[in-house]
């Protein structure tokens, strides 16, 4: 699905796009180079895959894989599709330990209440590159900017892209659609770090809001 000129949902359980506990993944087309924002449980994999390529894109121009944060749902298809296009994994510092053990509380609750599939086996993903607050990533002729917005989970990373005029903000889990934001009943989840990180939104200006669930916003 193309939403504007240079970006594209193409992995999403609730817009059809891809397997159904995927979250909202999103193309880069910065020219010749793309990245991919969040991957899904990887399950959907080969439904990206196949959105990308309906849109005209070469795989192998899949230069980077940007992960939001450290829930399987955002995350678990990145090892695969790294092996598929030869791109790099890049992640938030503090979600790279438990991208590579899979040791993380939301993972054993999923599997606990059965959330996940019968015969269901998380794949773990080592980053390549590690991102830390403020540094700024490139994508062809664009770049982002990488905010650390603690709250959801303690690596919770956003993406600040200007493109065309628009300041577009990827917001992982940590903000969606009238400024919900992504409190779940999880112990790594906490109102106190949302307390202390989200003024670093306030003067961002942002125009575009792409969260990794539920519907976008293209103006105001």
């Amino acid at each position: 699905m193309q939403i504007t000129n240079d970006i594209y949902l193409v992995g999403s359980d609730q817009f059809g796009l891809s397997y159904a506990l995927d979250c909202n993944c999103y193309l880069i087309d910065g020219g010749g180079q793309l990245a991919l924002i969040d991957t899904g449980l990887g399950l959907g994999v080969r439904d990206i895959c196949s959105q990308i390529s309906a849109h005209g894109f070469d795989l192998k121009s899949l230069d980077k894989i940007i992960i939001t944060h450290s829930h399987l749902g955002h995350y678990g298809g990145a090892d695969e599709l790294r092996e598929l296009t030869g791109a790099k994994v890049w992640a938030p510092e503090l979600a790279a330990e438990i991208m590579t053990t899979l040791e993380e509380p939301a993972i054993k609750i999923g599997f606990k209440f059965n959330r996940y599939p019968d015969g269901f086996r998380p794949r773990a993903c080592k980053p390549d590159e590690i991102i830390r607050d403020g540094d700024l990533i490139p994508v062809g002729k664009f770049q982002l900017s990488a905010i650390q917005l603690r709250g959801h989970t303690v690596d919770s990373t956003c993406y600040l892209l200007e493109i065309d005029g628009e300041r577009a903000l990827f917001t992982g889990d940590t903000v969606f659609y009238a400024g919900k934001l992504g409190l779940i009943n999880v112990e790594t989840c906490s109102m106190a770090h949302y307390r202390e990180d989200i003024y670093k939104l306030r003067d961002l200006a942002i125009t575009q809001l792409f969260p990794a669930h539920g519907v976008f916003v293209l103006r105001g």
